[in-house]
């Protein structure tokens, strides 16, 4: 089925989506795609490409787009809680107010990624690269930072409580106004380089 899928146009697959339960798209080409608000929970999107396509307001709970391309993706208030990102490419993508509760973005690439005011408590970013993300207003709480690269990310006003900054790069970061784990010491963590992917 996944194969058959993968012949189908943009338009014929998503009416695939509406008509029946098919949850399975793993490589499909969904770029440029217009899915805002539809119901994708649990999907399994697998290494999907869906650079550009428009999932404002999408239900992505529990969806596997682990490795998928999502460049550019408008990811706006869309719910990807417990999602697994891993190794996902989402730079320049634009989650805004996006709910990534307990998600896995695990080695995942969110280069000038937009993800003011979203919600990322007890996230995994564990060797993420978050380089001049837009973090401003976004809750980290309880994140797993471990080695990932932050640099000249702009966490203004960020909540970062309880988050694992162990060997996080910060360098040229903006921490202005931002709720600090306990004991933090920004020049500890400006070094960095715990991932090989880490710039």
């Amino acid at each position: 089925m996944v194969a058959e899928l993968r012949k189908l146009s943009t338009e014929e697959v998503l009416q695939i989506l509406r008509d029946t339960a098919v949850k399975a798209f793993v490589k499909a080409d969904l770029r440029n795609a217009d899915l805002r608000g539809m119901s994708l929970a649990y999907a399994n999107l697998a290494r999907a490409l869906l650079g550009k396509a428009d999932l404002t307001g999408a239900d992505l709970e529990g969806a596997d787009l682990a490795g998928a391309k999502l460049v550019g993706a408008v990811l706006v208030e869309a719910r990807l809680i417990g999602a697994n990102l891993a190794m996902a490419n989402l730079e320049e993508a634009d989650l805004t107010m996006a709910d990534l509760t307990a998600a896995n973005l695990r080695g995942a690439s969110l280069t000038e990624a937009i993800l003011e005011g979203a919600n990322l408590s007890a996230t995994d970013l564990v060797c993420a690269d978050l380089m001049r993300a837009n973090l401003v207003g976004a809750d980290l709480s309880g994140a797993d930072l471990l080695g990932a690269n932050m640099k000249d990310a702009d966490l203004e006003g960020a909540d970062l409580k309880g988050a694992n900054l162990e060997e996080v790069n910060l360098e040229g970061a903006n921490l202005r106004g931002a709720a600090m784990p306990d004991g933090f010491e920004h020049p500890d963590y400006n070094k960095g380089g715990g991932c090989a992917t880490a710039a």
